[in-house]
């Protein structure tokens, strides 16, 4: 079965290119740690060195992570959807100041919030506020607190995967230049 690629491709000028590549870059390695038949990272004395302002250079190894991988320590779903929180939570704190109270940024917000709380979808008693839809996902506002049918679920993996969250962030960008040429 041949698989037609699409690019998602984030403009270098705008707002989360430098995230979703990161991003990217991280999803793309993943193979390299949880997939043993990948011939890199085999050898112990492999190493990456990360220097510190304030702290000594940390030395990581991927022989290690790798040993983890395939005890079970840890796994690619759980990577993806740590990727997943870290992405969603630093893009939307970096154009938050754009937020138009539109349903659109509302569902953002609300996702950026659940992978805050550990990829669950939390709300007060008075949330959701306000009406909260992206392209037919719909963050129910009638029903508040607990008493919300997402109340407690996870939103990553569950309620939205890493398809949508870049989809979302592009529909953002595009929401914020429209914004910003009128």
């Amino acid at each position: 079965m041949q698989v037609e690629i699409q690019h998602h491709e984030f403009n270098k000028n705008l707002f989360f290119y430098d995230l979703v590549s990161s991003f990217s870059i991280s999803l793309c390695g993943c193979p390299v740690i949880f997939e043993e038949e990948i011939e890199v990272y085999k050898m112990a004395n492999q190493i990456l060195s990360f220097p510190g302002a304030y702290s000594q250079t940390k030395h990581l190894s991927p022989f290690q992570l790798r040993k983890q991988a395939l005890r079970g320590d840890i796994n690619k779903s759980k990577h993806i959807v740590s990727c997943c929180m870290m992405l969603a939570n630093t893009a939307y704190e970096s154009v938050k100041q754009y937020n138009d109270g539109s349903e659109v940024f509302e569902f953002f917000r609300h996702i950026r919030n659940a992978s805050s709380h550990l990829n669950v979808f939390q709300f007060n008693h008075k949330e959701p506020a306000h009406p909260a839809q992206w392209r037919g996902a719909i963050i129910e506002h009638q029903q508040k607190g607990d008493k919300n049918s997402l109340f407690a679920k996870p939103c990553f993996g569950h309620f939205i995967g890493v398809a949508d969250l870049l989809d979302l962030l592009m529909d953002i960008e595009h929401k914020i230049i429209k914004q910003q040429n009128k």
